[in-house]
């Protein structure tokens, strides 16, 4: 379900956009800080799709063993090189990143486009927690989790993306190990991270947009125009997972659904 909010137009330049373009939007937010309302609020702005985990069980399920060896990569070898390479290949062709696996590369993707700005989502730290637990990472005794395996199994969502977001996750937070059943561990790794990425990334590339925040400070950021008539989306993703498994039940795949209700995706 997507509400809006409404935003006042103002007058800004238009960044200009080719298909060879290099990533103009590094997002750095972690899970369930608005970063779905970002993919597709920077969709409308530039009219081209911006990555976001939501691509893996959408339509790159492949990029699942990628960003495995990815991420196995940047913690054993460290070879810049690759990691770049590696990198490019999983996001050519999209505007901007957003949302992990990706979030977590921000100071790679900071030296292999050193043009892109870099935005980092953030919202209340027990809120975050409430909806991560609630989303993406409920602890292993909570009855919802076999509520959430369901869904994944319903939606085709293969066990490895669990384990994906987990490394993930330990490696935005710089982590060998987490107890991911722990809360105040969680609220911990959130505010250093957050701390951070305010650190690294110089100021005047950094726009740290809270949820409810809209168009205009992002606008801004970015040097384009506020979109005429189209109010910021607001996406409510638990809703529509609930939505999508029904949908799912009813049409057979994931992929199929994806193409039918691309609005829910």
């Amino acid at each position: 379900m997507t509400t809006t909010t409404t935003a006042t137009r103002t007058t800004m330049r238009t960044t200009p956009y080719s298909s060879s373009t290099s990533l103009l939007v590094i997002g750095a937010g972690l899970p369930r800080t608005g970063t779905k309302s970002m993919k597709k609020a920077l969709e409308i702005i530039y009219s081209k799709s911006c990555y976001h985990g939501i691509e893996i069980i959408t339509k790159r399920k492949s990029d699942v063993d990628k960003w495995f060896k990815l991420l196995n990569e940047t913690n054993k070898t460290l070879n810049e090189m690759m990691i770049h390479k590696m990198l490019n290949e999983i996001l050519n062709g999209y505007i901007g990143e957003i949302d992990i696996p990706a979030c977590g590369f921000y100071r790679q993707l900071m030296t292999l486009y050193p043009e892109a700005k870099v935005i980092l989502t953030v919202r209340d730290r027990n809120d975050w927690l409430t909806s991560l637990r609630q989303v993406v990472l409920p602890k292993s005794n909570d009855p919802f989790k076999q509520e959430i395996d369901t869904i994944k199994q319903m939606l085709g969502i293969h066990y490895d993306l669990n384990q994906l977001i987990m490394d993930s996750l330990k490696f935005a937070f710089c982590k060998d190990d987490i107890d991911f059943d722990n809360d105040e561990i969680l609220l911990q790794c959130f505010d250093e991270y957050i701390h951070t990425v305010q650190e690294i990334v110089p100021s005047e590339r950094l726009l740290i947009h809270k949820l409810g925040d809209g168009w205009e400070s992002l606008c801004n950021f970015l040097n384009v125009n506020i979109p005429i008539d189209i109010d910021y989306p607001h996406v409510n993703y638990r809703y529509q997972m609930k939505e999508l498994m029904e949908l799912v039940k009813n049409d057979g795949s994931f992929e199929k659904v994806a193409q039918l209700y691309p609005e829910l995706i």
